[in-house]
């Protein structure tokens, strides 16, 4: 077993710094230090920043770093040691500062089945070279069970574990089967990622109070399963935790004066449930009304109105009109 057997990523660059992130696979049971540094070279003879961090069970054994303090520009390179064993190298860039770019370019994805397709898609993301970044729109993986999505018998390769997703560590093991991937893996090394979720992180038809795939009577309490899925995706992504204490996904990314990239919520926090396909009355007194809640409708709205930049980019889960 690799040390290092999930690669790296790293996301959410902002114009000064940027989260890397890594997973240890250690035979050696409780906490591993784990080291790591940045560089402006692959070789690492001009090395910018570097630091010592802790793999715990609490978080899966990943590990999360904001390395703060770069300059937005060029690329940078960075790897994890643990146990005397290195990480593969990944690459980054950051988000540009004020008038700094005149053009940007970004990989689009989503709903990524790994038992029903390949990833071809970001193992053509991860050979380009031009890329800023990779923007998910979600449904990174799916809960459902070994064979039954989106039909059985036509399954290419089996998913881990066996059953759908619906506690803390089911979660966790699938996106570890999913990370093993080497297309994936690959797409992570090379370019920074930000990502959001959609339906298929927690449950099928998801909703703040539910969803249609999620018994109550045999799965527990759809706050609980929320809570652990959204914890495993919070291991597992590289996404920022400081000042987000509450783990919302909705947030706002500046590429300088350039574009906002306001990455949105519309699946969990706020939705109402949805109507069932494919009669839905649009004069029916009963249907929803709300799929954000009203706080982040505000924020919304604020991050619009008071935004400078020449372009704003919405990252959303689900058609709009």
């Amino acid at each position: 077993m690799s040390m290092f057997e999930h690669g790296v990523a790293s996301g959410v660059p902002l114009s000064d710094g940027v989260i890397i992130w890594t997973r240890v696979s250690s035979e050696v049971p409780g906490s591993v230090d784990v080291w790591w540094e940045m560089a402006l070279d692959e070789a690492f003879t001009q090395r910018t920043a570097l630091g010592e961090t802790t793999a715990e069970a609490a978080s899966d054994f990943t590990v999360k770093v904001d390395v703060p303090g770069l300059v937005w520009g060029r690329n940078y390179f960075y790897r994890f040691f643990a146990e005397g064993r290195q990480s593969p190298i990944g690459r980054t860039r950051l988000a540009p500062k004020g008038s700094d770019a005149t053009k940007l370019r970004f990989g689009v994805c989503s709903c990524a089945n790994y038992g029903f397709g390949y990833f071809h898609g970001y193992r053509h993301m991860a050979e380009r070279a031009d890329l800023d970044a990779i923007l998910h729109l979600g449904d990174y993986f799916y809960e459902y069970p070994d064979g039954t999505s989106p039909s059985p018998g036509e399954q290419l390769r089996p998913v881990l574990p066996e059953k759908e997703t619906v506690t803390l560590e089911d979660y966790r093991i699938r996106l570890g089967y999913y990370r093993k991937d080497p297309d994936l893996q690959e797409c992570h090394r090379q370019h920074p990622f930000i990502v959001v979720w959609d339906d298929h992180e927690t449950a099928n038809n998801s909703w703040m109070g539910g969803a249609e795939n999620h018994d109550p009577e045999t799965e527990g309490p759809w706050e609980q399963r929320v809570a652990e899925a959204r914890q495993a995706f919070f291991e597992w992504i590289p996404i920022r935790e400081e000042g987000n204490a509450n783990k919302e996904l909705y947030r706002t990314l500046k590429y300088g004066d350039l574009a906002d990239i306001i990455m949105l919520d519309t699946r969990i926090e706020g939705r109402e449930e949805q109507g069932t396909l494919p009669t839905i009355d649009p004069e029916s007194p009963n249907n929803p009304e709300n799929i954000i809640s009203a706080e982040q409708e505000a924020w919304l709205q604020e991050q619009l109105t008071s935004s400078t930049a020449k372009w704003r980019i919405l990252g959303n889960q689900v058609v709009m009109s």
